[in-house]
C-alpha cells in the first residue's frame, strides 16, 4: 500500500474528524454554549474479517476512540460528543466495494444493504435534548449484520 494512499485515509477518516471537532468544540466553549458533535465511525472498527481493508478498520476505530476521549475532555464544557457506527449502507463506497467483491447482500442476515435514510433517526436522536447525558457513546447500525 503506498503512502500516499495511508496518508489519505488516515486524513480523511481520522485528522478531518479530530480536527472538525476541535474547531466545533473551540467555537462552542468561546460562547459559553453547550453542543453537540456526532462522528462517523463504521461497523468495520469493532469487527475486522480480512480482504484487504485493515487500513479502513483502524482509521474507524480511532474515530470510536477519539469520540470516547473527546467525550471526556468536553464534558465540563456541556459538549457531548457521540459517534454513529454503520453497517452495510448504500454509498459510493459501498458501489466501489460491490463492484469490487459482488452482490453480498444475500448473505446478511435481513438479505438487504441499509439505506442511509435509516441513519436519521439515530443522528436525530443524538443532536436533540433527549440524548443530553449520552456522551462518549458509539450507537452502532447494522441492521443486524454484524456478529456480536
Amino acid at each position: 500500500m503506498p503512502l500516499e494512499l495511508i496518508d489519505r485515509v488516515l486524513d480523511v477518516n481520522v485528522r478531518a474528524p479530530f480536527v472538525l471537532s476541535c474547531e466545533v468544540a473551540r467555537r462552542l466553549i468561546a460562547a459559553e454554549r453547550p453542543g453537540r458533535i456526532v462522528n462517523i465511525a463504521s461497523m468495520a472498527a469493532y469487527d475486522y474479517s480480512g480482504g484487504g481493508a485493515a487500513l479502513y478498520s483502524v482509521s474507524k476505530a480511532a474515530v470510536v476512540r477519539m469520540t470516547e476521549a473527546l467525550a471526556v475532555e468536553w464534558a465540563r464544557f456541556g459538549i457531548n460528543v457521540n459517534a454513529i457506527a454503520p453497517g452495510a449502507f448504500a454509498s459510493e463506497m459501498m458501489d466501489g466495494m460491490l463492484a469490487r467483491v459482488g452482490d453480498f447482500s444475500a448473505s446478511l442476515p435481513r438479505k438487504r444493504i441499509g439505506d442511509p435514510a435509516q441513519l436519521d433517526s439515530t443522528l436525530l436522536f443524538l443532536a436533540a435534548p433527549a440524548s443530553d447525558a449520552v456522551t462518549g457513546t458509539v450507537v452502532k447500525v447494522d441492521d443486524g449484520q454484524g456478529r456480536r
